[in-house]
């Protein structure tokens, strides 16, 4: 399958919310990697009209998604859409689209473009990950689980600490609290700084009544910065369960600062 060779995707993790580092990760497109796959890939481009054509939605992809990283979202979408005029299989101007809608705050409009990816011939790990994480986004862990599970069957193919963080997310959402640990402490290991796996963890300890290691994981998820309501919410509801009332404040101080709009008793997800 072409996707085992890279020449559509490769795992380059992208944070599409912008509020904060605690949400799931979406794959996009390595427009790099997909030139220079293509590339090795042609006997002789001068000699052929359709590699020819291969080679210039190649050059139309990575525009795309350099529009894409640029904040340019017209144009990225503009540029993807192209490619799709000519190939309607296009995983990798699919994932674009998703991720153009993503950022819009469509996400009903992303969900779709993920699902379309995921189902093509032509979809890969990178891409059945992606349409499982956008499920468990739009409250569907059940059913996102499966989807990120064949994913990780490909754990070469996809970058793997992050999807496994996903997964342990959705699996915590999902009330499989085994198997959100499992593979929430599979991405740390991989990855002792991945956000999502800390937060899910600190979660997951407080669900629990270890307050401690929720502290623990809470401190280190905090320690990278840029902390949604949710975040400091729970450390505070982590230090009153300790019996540090100075602390807890000190937290829900800084979420009424930081997010004004924020109910007082926000939990994470």
């Amino acid at each position: 399958m072409r996707w085992r060779n890279g020449a559509l995707l490769a795992g380059v993790l992208a944070l599409l919310s912008l509020a904060g580092c605690n949400r799931l990760t979406f794959v996009k497109p390595n427009m790099k990697k997909i030139k220079t796959e293509q590339v090795r890939e042609l006997p002789d481009v001068r000699d052929s009209a359709a590699d020819r054509q291969r080679m210039a939605q190649a050059d139309a992809l990575q525009l795309a998604g350099n529009r894409l990283q640029a904040g340019d979202l017209d144009a990225a979408e503009k540029g993807a859409k192209g490619v799709l005029a000519s190939d309607r299989g296009n995983v990798s101007a699919m994932t674009i689209l998703a991720l153009v809608e993503q950022h819009r705050g469509r996400i009903a409009d992303a969900g779709g473009w993920f699902k379309r990816a995921a189902e093509q011939s032509k979809s890969g790990p990178a891409e059945w990950g992606n349409y499982g994480t956008w499920l468990c986004e739009a409250n569907q862990p059940a059913e996102s689980l499966q989807w990120l599970d064949r994913s990780l069957a490909y754990p070469d193919a996809i970058d793997l600490a992050g999807m496994r963080a996903n997964a342990g997310k959705c699996a915590l959402r999902a009330g499989q609290a085994e198997r959100a640990e499992r593979d929430l402490r599979a991405a740390l290991e991989l990855s002792p700084s991945n956000a999502v796996a800390l937060d899910g963890m600190a979660q997951l300890m407080f669900v629990r009544g270890r307050m401690l290691e929720a502290r623990a994981f809470s401190e280190r998820r905090l320690a990278l910065g840029a902390p949604t309501a949710e975040i400091l919410g729970r450390a505070a509801d982590i230090e009153t369960r300790l019996g540090d009332q100075a602390a807890a404040s000190r937290y829900r101080q800084r979420m009424a600062q930081e997010f004004p709009n924020a109910t007082p008793n926000v939990r994470g997800n």
